[in-house]
């Protein structure tokens, strides 16, 4: 029994003295950049088209290839992005690709359109368009393409 008691003291010891040390890490923190050379692609670059879906970029078989992606001024002063995307399948695909637009510092000032489908042929080549809402302070652009849903 004096081991059982002993067991049962050390036990909740331990215990308390984890819920102190987390006490001690609750409340605000500065946010910390992770610069990790393993991982060069784990933030956001922007001005690019980013393929979510592992499914469709398999590095043995990918499905869809980024061939070509921009944006320019409209004559309203808004901003057109596009990107050219090809089905390097030999079946019809169906994605979706949506836009988030950021200003200089960047920060994103629209939030993320709508999702929009995109119908390719086998072995074809589509293009997806957006054009933001604001023709002032729009600079930057990041496109994101999934597997249709």
């Amino acid at each position: 029994m004096n081991s059982k008691l002993t067991c049962l003291l050390v036990g909740a010891t331990l215990v308390l003295g984890g819920c102190s040390a987390v006490d001690r890490n609750e409340g605000a923190r500065p946010g910390v950049r992770v610069a990790d050379e393993r991982a060069p692609n784990a933030g956001i670059n922007l001005d690019t088209v980013v393929i979510l879906d592992k499914a469709l970029q398999d590095r043995r078989s990918s499905k869809l290839a980024i061939e070509n992606s921009g944006a320019r001024r409209t004559a309203t002063g808004t901003l057109e992005v596009f990107a050219v995307i090809r089905n390097r399948t030999d079946h019809p695909l169906q994605i979706e690709a949506r836009t988030q637009f950021f200003d200089d510092l960047p920060v994103p000032v629209e939030g993320p359109t709508q999702w929009q489908r995109v119908y390719l042929d086998p072995q074809s080549v589509g293009a997806y368009r957006e054009f933001s809402t604001r023709a002032q302070g729009i600079a930057h652009y990041y496109i994101e393409v999934r597997e249709g849903r």
